[in-house]
C-alpha cells in the first residue's frame, strides 16, 4: 500500500527537518501510526456504512493533532508536512475494492500515463505525470523499438489541495484534460478541504466535462470534515472503478452518451 503521508513524515525525520526530527518522530509513533491502525482495521464497502463515521472521526482528531504540530514546530505548510494526509486518506478508503485486493489496479502516485510527443531527435516518446492519487494499471510500453517503460494508465486521477482557489483550479484543469485525452477512459476529481474560490468558477466548470466530479470535505477552513462527503466519494471513486469497461458498451435504442 502506498502511504505517501507516512513518507513525507519519515523523510523529515532522517533529515531532523528544522532541528526537529525527535519531535517529529515521537509524532510518528505515538499519533500517526496508531491512526493508521484504526483505520486500517476499518472496511469499507456497502455492507459497512459506519466504517466512514468512524473513519471521519479519526481523519478529524488526526488532522487536528497534524495542525497542532506543525503550528507548535513551526513548519512551513509548503513542505507538504500535513497536505499528504489528506492525500493518503484515498489510500485507506479504496484499499477494500476488489480490484485493488486482487490486483487487477494498483495505487499510484508517478508516471500516470499523459500522451505522445515528438521529440527533438524526431523520436516519439511517452509524457508522464505524476498525481496525488490513481487507481490504475501498470504496464509497460516500448515505441521506436527502445527499452520499456513501466508506466500507470489511469482509471481514476485525484488532484488533493488543502483549500481550491482559483489559480490552483486552473492549474488542476489543464492536468485533467491531458490525462483524459491521452486516456479516454479514465476520470478525473479534485478532492478539496475546503472551497477557497467564487462559486462561478463551479458553475462554469459544470459546464464542460474537464472533471468527473469535485469533492470538499468542509464547510470552511475551520469546519471538520463530513462522513457524508467522505461517503459521497468513496461511492463515486468505487463507481468509476467498477464500471471502467462499460465504456466501450454501445447499447441501442436509448441514449447513447450517458446511458
Amino acid at each position: 500500500m502506498l502511504y505517501m503521508h507516512e513518507g513525507n513524515l519519515l523523510t523529515k525525520i532522517n533529515n531532523n527537518y528544522g532541528g526537529h526530527g525527535e519531535e517529529i518522530r515521537d509524532f510518528y509513533n505515538d499519533i500517526y501510526l496508531p491512526m493508521r491502525t484504526r483505520v486500517l482495521e476499518l472496511i469499507f464497502d456497502e455492507n459497512h456504512p459506519e466504517s466512514f463515521v468512524t473513519a471521519t472521526e479519526l481523519f478529524n482528531e488526526y488532522y487536528s493533532q497534524l495542525k497542532e504540530c506543525r503550528d507548535r514546530l513551526d513548519i512551513d505548510e509548503h513542505s507538504k508536512f500535513s497536505s499528504t494526509f489528506l492525500e493518503e486518506i484515498s489510500c485507506y478508503l479504496f484499499k477494500d475494492l476488489p480490484d485493488i485486493q486482487n490486483e487487477t489496479f494498483g495505487i499510484y502516485n508517478k508516471k500516470v500515463y499523459a500522451g505522445l510527443k515528438i521529440n527533438n531527435d524526431r523520436n516519439v516518446s511517452i509524457i508522464t505525470k505524476d498525481v496525488d492519487f490513481c487507481i490504475g494499471k501498470k504496464v509497460e510500453l516500448s515505441i521506436d523499438n527502445l527499452p520499456a517503460t513501466e508506466l500507470i494508465i489511469p482509471v481514476v486521477a485525484v488532484e488533493v489541495k488543502t483549500y481550491l482557489d482559483a489559480t490552483m483550479f486552473g492549474e488542476a484543469k489543464s492536468s485533467s484534460k491531458s490525462i483524459r485525452s491521452a486516456s479516454p477512459n479514465s476520470k478525473t476529481y479534485i478532492l478539496m478541504g475546503y472551497k477557497n474560490l467564487k462559486d462561478d468558477h463551479i458553475i462554469a466548470a459544470r459546464q464542460d466535462s474537464t472533471f468527473t466530479e469535485l469533492f470538499v470535505l468542509r464547510r470552511n477552513a475551520r469546519s471538520p470534515m463530513e462522513s457524508s462527503v467522505i461517503e459521497a466519494y468513496w461511492r463515486e471513486i468505487s463507481e468509476a472503478v467498477n464500471t471502467v469497461t462499460e465504456l466501450d458498451v454501445i447499447n441501442v435504442p436509448g441514449k447513447l452518451l450517458n446511458p
